[in-house]
């Protein structure tokens, strides 16, 4: 065995030596007399209410109806324009199985779209109308476009159009009153009659050219544009269409089990799904005074309704006492304005569940970029005891400071726009944790009235650092 003493020996006098020189190593690299001292300092800043104009739609939902606003008389219309795909692995039975009709063409038994949602705004008993008509296969809405709320849906209906359907519907189902008319955890649906021909000529184009059914392309661009369902009538309800399908019904001969000849009905569901394009129009008409700056409140309203702009005090954090301190922190509070006499209904609209705050100029170029909030220059929030708060955005305010001298008369300004975030469940070996993958503008109805304008404007709380 190796002698151990020695190099105990070793280890004794190197922590001797290290006691001396460094056991005052964590101050004495300080200069001598320096102290850190905290302070801190209450900002006001501008509001005012501006329109959204339009906005950059997803395809997760569509929205159709009409709704006017009980709180501010906000009118809001919304229509959708839908493509459809064939499901993977696509196929019909065999030709000579199929029902035909008089002149020996396969047939179709009816047709119908199905509008499935589990949201809805508004009265259930209204009497809403409808349009359905097919899209035009020479300009068909293509995925490497970018489409916003104010898209022309006269640009890609159908001069002619294969499918022009006028219907009227409502929520309640007088055939199915036992359904509950509100959100549950189920889909409920509205069905439109269509042309049997439509349905049949899908369904022979089959058997010409079955390659067309190969995927979402080819279906799209040789056999069905998709469909524009347009709101024609009707206050008072407004649909959130979740996805939606294009059902096609048919008949065709067969053998039972005990080698019987039989007929069965068949169906071929075409999908209308984030896969495809589902863009929805939107109408947002403000009465006159709602954002007047004579207010004592600011809005937030979606879908391409209001945004809340903010001036921050930006100069007026870095300048006198505190110059030469470093800003830490900065909190941002926005209330929820209430004057005590608001008339709430079971049709108010909520408020955003959730709203971004990113610099005025950055606008379209998060959303056409597909960003994220990354608590540098833009922020989210959820709306949580009658209030939105911004913890901190000092990263944002210096930011923007250093932004002062670009040449960008908005430097300054931020917008509160709301969102609807989507999430995806990223599972480790001991937990599981819901990860923000995408933003997009919020197209369901909401409206909110924030403290501020000529009111009690929210201010910026800050928490400076000093050496001295």
């Amino acid at each position: 065995m190796k002698p151990i003493l020695p190099i105990f020996a070793l280890v004794i006098s190197l922590l001797a030596a290290c006691d001396d020189t460094t056991g005052m190593a964590g101050t004495e690299v300080m200069p001598s007399g320096d102290k850190v001292t905290t302070s801190s300092a209450i900002f006001s800043t501008t509001t005012r209410s501006v329109p959204a104009g339009r906005v950059l739609i997803s395809t997760a939902h569509s929205y159709l109806g009409c709704i006017i606003d009980p709180e501010t008389s906000a009118m809001t219309r919304s229509s959708f324009l839908a493509q459809y795909r064939p499901m993977d692995d696509y196929n019909q039975p065999q030709q000579s199985l199929m029902e035909t009709d008089e002149t020996g063409k396969v047939a179709c038994d009816s047709c119908e779209l199905r509008l499935y949602f589990t949201t809805y705004y508004g009265d259930s008993l209204v009497a809403m109308n409808a349009r359905v008509r097919e899209l035009d296969a020479q300009h068909v809405m293509e995925e490497n476009q970018i489409y916003y709320s104010d898209l022309d849906a006269a640009d890609y209906v159908a001069s002619s159009p294969r499918v022009d359907v006028h219907t009227t519907y409502s929520i309640f189902d007088p055939a199915n009153p036992q359904l509950s008319t509100t959100a549950s955890a189920y889909y409920r649906s509205i069905a439109i009659r269509l042309p049997p021909a439509y349905g049949a000529e899908i369904l022979r184009h089959y058997y010409t050219r079955p390659q067309d059914f190969s995927n979402a392309y080819e279906f799209i661009h040789q056999v069905c544009p998709g469909l524009y369902v347009e709101n024609t009538g009707g206050i008072g309800c407004m649909l959130d269409v979740e996805f939606s399908t294009l059902d096609i019904y048919f008949t065709y001969h067969g053998t039972t089990a005990a080698g019987n000849d039989t007929t069965y009905v068949g169906l071929t569901r075409l999908a209308g799904t984030e896969e495809v394009l589902q863009n929805t129009t939107v109408d947002t008409q403000i009465p006159d005074g709602l954002m007047a700056e004579s207010n004592p409140f600011t809005m937030i309203k979606s879908p391409a309704g209001i945004y809340t702009e903010i001036t921050l005090p930006v100069l007026e954090i870095f300048s006198g006492e505190h110059a030469n301190d470093t800003l830490n922190s900065a909190q941002l509070i926005l209330d929820r304005y209430n004057t005590g006499e608001e008339l709430y209904t079971d049709f108010t609209l909520s408020p955003p569940a959730k709203i971004l705050m990113l610099p005025k100029s950055e606008l379209q170029s998060f959303f056409e970029e597909g960003k994220l909030p990354d608590d540098q220059t833009s922020y989210m929030t959820s709306y949580s005891n009658g209030a939105y708060a911004f913890n901190n955005i000092s990263r944002l305010i210096k930011t923007l400071y250093s932004r002062r001298n670009d040449g960008d008369p908005d430097w300054n300004k931020v917008l509160l726009v709301p969102v609807d975030a989507s999430y995806t469940s990223v599972t480790s070996l001991y937990s599981t944790t819901d990860v923000l993958t995408r933003m997009s503008n919020a197209l369901s109805l909401s409206s909110v009235r924030l403290s501020g304008a000529s009111g009690t404007t929210p201010q910026v709380s800050c928490i400076y650092s000093h050496f001295e």
